[in-house]
């Protein structure tokens, strides 16, 4: 079994050097050599590439051009499958990022992240690893996010609606995890659920992602006054649980910068609007539903990324289950 393996730093490629935690000058994969060590009988050969080397904090624009390179110009179909190493910290949007652009290339991808680094004994990454290849070795379709939680589980995720961990070790989903992973058998908990976008971008056609999506979240009393929207192509603004937001002060806002669309993300299909948000999108702002914050932001990058289509057109291909 072939695997193309992409490195990109994180904390499953880096080392505490008694002060702090850094990525591996070389882009390393420890994880890598220790599967293959431990797994002599599994007939799995690696093709390592590292196209990043960063702390996934400090991903950038021209990062994402390069990843979304490299894995256009590789010729995918020539592999069992493939693995992304990548930072925990902005997981959900990385893989939301990879999902998007390659959810429908016909080979399994899973991305792989770490709680700690790999000198940790107490890392999850060498099990998250393993369980990785195995999801390829089943030749699952799709793009995946094995991952366990604190609780020992090893929980799989479509990529596409993963949330963020924020102040938690552990990941969750949008609509619910794809499934669990136990002693070498998945178990279905809800369908795989792959958002979309049109298929505009390809190798001829690389996408050229910028930093000009304004991202808004709600909290207690902000002033929108004090936000400078230069620059910005189209904004998203995310909700509370219940799919709300201040629009007494966010309306007057928007509608003094009618040059970009905006969105509001998330809300979910049958659920009834309160007050709020029914005059925010009254007013003109764009509803998303079905969608983690964290996907409808890549999503919307992507949009920004192009010009075979206007954005709004771009930002209403629905998820596929």
């Amino acid at each position: 079994m072939n695997i193309l393996l992409f490195t990109t730093g994180g904390t499953i490629g880096s080392a505490f050097d008694g002060t702090a935690i850094n990525v591996f000058p070389d882009g390393g994969c420890p994880f890598a050599a220790q599967y293959l060590s431990e797994n002599a009988h599994a007939r799995v050969q690696f093709d390592i590439r590292s196209p990043l080397n960063i702390l996934s904090e400090n991903v950038t624009a021209d990062d994402l051009n390069t990843l979304a390179k490299v894995m256009f110009t590789a010729d995918l179909s020539a592999y069992d499958g493939v693995i992304l190493t990548i930072g925990s910290d902005n997981l959900a949007y990385l893989s939301a990022f990879v999902g998007l652009l390659f959810g429908g290339c016909g080979v399994p991808i899973c991305l792989v992240a770490s709680d700690k680094v790999p000198s940790d004994p107490e890392a999850n990454g060498s099990v998250n690893f393993s369980c990785a290849v195995e999801l390829i070795r089943q030749g699952r379709s799709g793009v995946y996010v094995p991952y366990r939680n604190s609780g020992g589980v090893m929980v799989v995720h479509s990529a596409t609606d993963l949330r963020q961990a924020d102040l938690s070790d552990d990941f969750v989903s949008f609509h619910g995890a794809h499934g669990v992973f136990d002693n070498g058998v998945f178990y279905e908990k809800q369908p795989y659920l792959a958002q979309r976008i049109p298929p505009v971008f390809d190798r001829a056609y690389l996408p050229r992602v910028a930093d000009n999506v304004l991202l808004l979240h709600p909290y207690p009393m902000q002033d929108y006054d004090r936000i400078d929207p230069r620059g910005v192509k189209a904004a998203l603004h995310t909700l509370y649980h219940s799919a709300t937001l201040d629009g007494v002060r966010f309306i007057p806002w928007m509608t003094a910068h009618r040059d970009f669309p905006v969105f509001l993300a998330s809300f979910r299909s049958g659920r009834k609007l309160y007050q709020t948000a029914a005059d925010t999108i009254e007013a003109g702002a764009i509803p998303l539903f079905d969608i983690s914050p964290e996907c409808a932001y890549i999503k919307l990058l992507l949009a920004c990324a192009q010009d075979v289509m206007s954005i709004k057109e771009f930002m209403k291909k629905k998820p596929s289950p």
